[in-house]
């Protein structure tokens, strides 16, 4: 997450955008393209989407849980508190390219 003054700046996720995802070390892993976007209270995130993230037991459950301690740590860098009526950016992709050798 970018910061500025203490905030965060947040990015509009369009549907058909590339997007090259990178490792820590700053190495290509593939190259995904935005198939769906939605912008939804924490709370209402769906089984269906926990399922597709693929996590853990893929449950809601288990997606709520370690989500919540995710974006917890992540705004208490910034000063914030995570609340279960925040709102959430859910993306669908999918992969367009992967290197050679993956």
């Amino acid at each position: 997450m970018k910061k500025k003054c203490g905030q965060p700046i947040f990015r509009k996720t369009r549907v058909g955008e590339h997007n090259v995802i990178l490792r820590t070390n700053g190495e290509a892993v593939c190259v995904t393209k935005t198939t769906r976007v939605s912008v939804v209270p924490f709370m209402q995130v769906s089984a269906e989407h926990a399922c597709k993230e693929g996590e853990g037991d893929r449950s809601l459950t288990y997606w709520r849980t370690v989500h919540a301690q995710a974006f917890a740590d992540e705004l208490a860098e910034i000063h914030m508190n995570f609340s279960e009526d925040m709102l959430v950016v859910c993306e669908e992709f999918q992969v367009v390219f992967l290197p050679i050798g993956r």
